[in-house]
């Protein structure tokens, strides 16, 4: 399966019990990757420095966590067998560049490390909007 995916967002809505991703996090370029997804028939996940990949769909709690580049090795692993889980084969990522935010270089290098390891496609997509 193709993925359509983009990283999580630090806006998300606080209230504590668990909420779909797709509504957790406070992002229109969340929506507008999740409806660019939907209507090429693509799956959609959001990557998380917390949980990995995520579908819109998975309940997940308030949380504050910004992926850093001494975790990337580890969530790698994580990233990986979610990949396979999902049976994903390529990944079109949409991004920022990380020369307009520095703070994604972590996020790029985890999941370069987890297709690299789980030997799939990856294509990077420069967006302008965040």
């Amino acid at each position: 399966m193709t993925a359509f995916l983009t990283y999580c967002s630090a806006e998300k809505e606080t209230y504590e019990h668990p909420l779909p991703a797709i509504n957790r996090y406070r992002s229109d370029r969340i929506r507008r990757i999740y409806s660019a997804a939907e209507s090429a028939g693509t799956g959609f996940f959001i990557l998380s420095g917390e949980y990995g990949l995520l579908k819109p769909t998975d309940a997940i709690p308030y949380y504050d966590h910004l992926l850093v580049a001494e975790e990337v090795e580890t969530h790698s692993f994580k990233v990986v067998e979610q990949i396979k889980q999902h049976g994903i084969t390529q990944i079109i990522f949409f991004t920022l560049p990380v020369t307009v935010d520095e703070k994604l270089a972590a996020y790029h290098a985890c999941l370069r490390l987890a297709c690299q390891k789980a030997a799939i496609n990856l294509n990077f997509v420069e967006i302008d909007f965040a």
